[in-house]
């Protein structure tokens, strides 16, 4: 058996050695069958198994399946073709012989293919780990902001209705440029002042202006 410090490809050259495979061409069904045993064996010697090994183990198990459902698909769509067939008034011929499917590849190409799928999986979990930290940090960011902007629009409130000297004031008023952006920016903020309960919005007439009073001065 490998060492406990083996890397995959020493694991596969051992496997491949000891069940007596020629590394030109390899069975891909056994080599997955072998690995399993291997790994079997491993746990129970109480071997710590490196993540990469049981990730190939995955993948060849995958790929074992992936062949053997090809044959037999191979070998129902054959015999199918056969029963269609009247055979009875055919000369005894020899059958051309049928592709099926690749079963067998050389170490070289294995370790390629494996090599390729480890990079294209690591790219995937490094891309998956960006998205993540983007989130995260735009949900920081957002949080902060929101907070910072529902202060503001809260302090510029009562600035205006100090400086008007009236006890409400209509979100025209208190949006600077008419403007999707401006609007927006100001209308989140303003949900969040009012399911606070620190300011009541009311609109009087349907698609017509909001008017915004302070909580204080309702009574």
């Amino acid at each position: 058996m490998a060492s406990k410090e083996s890397n995959w490809e020493e694991v596969l050259e051992y496997i491949i050695t000891e069940e007596g495979m020629d590394p030109w061409d390899i069975d891909i069904v056994k080599l997955a069958d072998a690995l399993t045993e291997y790994i079997k064996k491993s746990r129970e010697l109480d071997f710590k198994v490196p993540a990469r090994i049981i990730i190939i183990s995955a993948i060849l198990l995958r790929m074992k399946v992936e062949i053997l459902t090809m044959e037999e698909e191979e070998k129902a769509k054959q015999k199918k073709e056969e029963e269609m067939i009247d055979l009875s008034n055919v000369p005894n011929l020899e059958a051309p012989v049928k592709r099926i499917p690749k079963r067998k590849v050389t170490l070289e190409e294995l370790v390629s293919a494996l090599e390729k799928a480890f990079r294209t999986k690591e790219r995937r979990e490094e891309k998956k780990l960006r998205i993540k930290k983007k989130v995260e940090e735009l949900i920081n960011e957002d949080y902060v902001d929101i907070e910072k902007r529902i202060n503001d629009l809260y302090e510029r409130i009562t600035n205006i209705l100090n400086k008007l000297k009236k006890g409400e004031l209509t979100f025209r008023e208190l949006v600077p440029k008419w403007e999707r952006k401006e609007i927006v920016d100001n209308f989140l903020p303003l949900l969040h002042l009012s399911t606070d309960g620190k300011i009541t919005c009311e609109q009087k007439e349907i698609f017509k202006d909001i008017y915004i009073r302070i909580k204080e001065d309702l009574d």
